[in-house]
């Protein structure tokens, strides 16, 4: 059971493997004395356990809804974003700022045109002013924009994949997109966790009365579902179709991409240690900018040098674990990834303007930006709420038990990290 529950929620679920060890306390039935048969240890786990769940769930409900009416909100400014926001030749104030990019934020759109705009390229031998029509078409949507090849059209590309990027229509698209997969993926692993509990608690139950010889399986069942309704997932499957529908709106809203935009390589750079769902969705969520994912892995010592504590999982390990998920991997042995990453993208994929970056946007500012930004467009996509490798090593490595029962019950910042009433980060 411990090992197919979400690793990040085990604290939560019910303590099998502690319940399993008060059966072998546990001695003939005695029917005579069967009130006093909840009063042994094994019960109070199992009460200990019911409770845990409880405040679990009613947290991820309370998010889930509140979270579910701001994703309403965030499709509703996607329906509105103005489409000519990719036009090449629209003023800066189609475009996003980094203050845009922190999670969550949709950015208003300014005009209400409900209808589509297709962008139409031609006269590659024209001013760059002249270059761009925008023509308007109801009911098209088209998906993609065709470039000329050559060293003019490469330097086009680069312009449009830079435009395209930055304008408030993709930025609204890649956060209500991703945003709605990580909701409906957090959703579905809420129903896999209460499935497995109602059976942990089912068997465990089981293994008693065998034990024992009652028959309080029965009886302690039949409580179970009275009192903990939530764990038939009847809100959750509510929230599963109201999400359903809205991914199925946004991908009618998503914008017309540059000709190449899908073929593009992606680099990305990380510490992946203890390795989690946050971890797995922003690495999904870089297919929206190319097909080929190359990402960096700070070795030990690095790593080290820079959150000034050691990792849980070796290097070998975050590799095994991040690779699944990328087509390639390098290490960096150094603080400063630039000079790492300079080797790792070519001129030739530089000059073709067919490479990006891309990341969470917990960390706008990461090392080598600079650089980064001067070679090749730099996208952010939203990270998991209350999820993050320092959460992780709170609840389950730090010494202090009462730091990690403050843990797993804490509120989180943005970045996932563990807080108290004050905000201040817990401390291991």
């Amino acid at each position: 059971l411990n090992a197919n529950i979400l690793k990040e929620w085990r604290f939560y679920s019910i303590d099998y493997k502690e319940m399993k060890k008060a059966i072998k306390l546990e001695g003939p039935y005695d029917s005579a004395a069967e009130p006093g048969i909840e009063d042994s240890e094994f019960f109070r786990l199992f009460e200990l356990s019911k409770t845990k769940l409880t405040k679990f769930y009613n947290d991820k409900e309370n998010w889930a809804n509140k979270y579910y009416e701001t994703m309403e909100e965030s499709v509703d400014v996607l329906r509105s974003t103005k489409v000519s926001s990719l036009s090449l030749s629209d003023g800066e104030t189609n475009l996003i700022t980094d203050s845009d990019s922190m999670s969550g934020s949709i950015v208003s759109a300014t005009d209400s045109d409900d209808e589509e705009l297709m962008i139409d390229i031609e006269g590659m031998n024209d001013s760059f002013e002249q270059k761009m029509r925008v023509s308007t078409e109801t009911n098209v949507t088209p998906r993609s924009v065709k470039l000329k090849s050559g060293a003019e059209g490469s330097e086009w590309r680069k312009e449009a994949y830079r435009r395209v990027g930055k304008s408030k229509h993709f930025h609204n698209y890649i956060y209500a997109k991703k945003s709605l997969d990580t909701f409906s993926r957090e959703v579905d692993l809420l129903l896999e966790f209460l499935q497995l509990n109602q059976t942990g608690f089912s068997k465990i139950l089981k293994k008693f009365d065998k034990r024992t010889g009652s028959n309080m399986r029965d009886k302690k069942m039949a409580e179970l579902t009275s009192t903990h309704e939530f764990l038939n997932g009847e809100r959750l499957h509510q929230l599963k179709e109201g999400i359903d529908r809205m991914l199925k709106e946004v991908s009618t809203l998503k914008p017309s991409l540059p000709d190449g935009w899908e073929s593009r390589k992606v680099y990305t750079i990380g510490c992946f240690d203890l390795f989690h769902r946050g971890h797995q969705n922003v690495l999904k969520s870089l297919r929206e900018f190319g097909y080929f994912i190359v990402a960096g892995i700070h070795d030990d010592e690095s790593y080290f040098q820079l959150k000034n504590k050691y990792t849980i999982d070796n290097l070998e390990t975050r590799m095994a674990n991040v690779k699944p998920f990328v087509d390639q991997i390098y290490v960096i042995p150094s603080t400063n990834p630039e000079l790492y990453l300079k080797c790792m993208v070519s001129e030739q994929d530089i000059e073709a303007g067919s490479c990006c970056y891309a990341r969470g946007d917990d960390m706008l500012n990461f090392p080598g930006r600079e650089w980064v930004e001067k070679v090749m467009p730099v996208h952010f996509v939203p990270r998991t709420e209350s999820c993050s490798s320092t959460l992780i090593r709170t609840i389950y490595h730090a010494d202090d038990p009462e730091i990690r029962k403050k843990a797993a019950f804490a509120n989180t910042r943005y970045d996932g990290k563990p807080i108290d009433g004050e905000g201040n980060v817990l401390k291991l």
